[in-house]
């Protein structure tokens, strides 16, 4: 493995430990996750944390599109203002997937608002954590302005999608894993793109893995 690949592996697992840590709760084990609860959930929960200076991820009311329970409008909020050198970003880890194969992730998809905020390159994205039985691992990234977009059915907000399959076999073949082997080991949204190359935010909402959908907090399982 080449040194940049090293590096690139070492810092999303960085992103993920830094992510898992502010999410653990100050006074209990780790959350229960359930399966089924009504909107296509299966054991998945969404957690918006961030790290760093001035960054942070946190659903905010009344900036986004209907919500599939109630009717507060949330959207998915992700900032990032301070310089992108910095170590630092707005997250939503996703769990559920940990364990499955590579193969058991076919879909991720989301609206982001193009009235304001940033879809740039590296922010926001997809970070796909993967290993393999031989203990080899490597990140699939999906970045915003990478995804295959079309207007959104809402004015104002675009749809992002990509070929998940396709991605995680390159991102398997780059980092000489054993497909048959290969497993996810954590998926996270990413905002970590500062202020010196965009306005450091930006709002994301119908935020879909697999069958699973979340347009408010309130869509998590459990």
């Amino acid at each position: 493995m080449t040194k940049r690949l090293a590096v690139a592996v070492a810092t999303a697992a960085l992103v993920f430990a830094a992510c898992r840590e502010a999410a653990a709760p100050a006074s209990s084990g780790s959350p229960s996750f359930q399966v089924g609860n009504g909107n296509g959930q299966s054991g998945m929960n969404l957690h918006p944390r961030g790290f760093g200076e001035n960054s942070l991820a946190a659903w905010k009311a009344k900036e986004g599109q209907p919500d599939t329970r109630g009717k507060a409008d949330h959207a998915l909020y992700l900032q990032k203002f301070t310089a992108t050198a910095t170590f630092a970003a707005g997250v939503a880890v996703v769990d559920g997937l940990e364990g499955q194969p590579a193969t058991a992730l076919t879909i991720l998809s989301w609206e982001h608002r193009n009235t304001d905020g940033w879809c740039g390159a590296g922010a926001p994205r997809w970070n796909i954590g993967l290993t393999d039985a031989n203990g080899d691992a490597g990140v699939a990234f999906l970045g915003c302005s990478a995804a295959t977009q079309v207007p959104s059915n809402a004015a104002g907000w675009t749809i992002d999608s990509w070929n998940v399959q396709a991605e995680i076999a390159a991102a398997i073949a780059l980092y000489g894993l054993d497909p048959p082997t290969t497993t996810i080991t954590g998926l996270a949204i990413v905002f970590d793109e500062g202020t010196d190359v965009g306005p450091g935010f930006v709002y994301l909402d119908n935020i879909i893995v697999n069958l699973n959908r979340w347009t408010s907090p309130s869509d998590n399982s459990n």
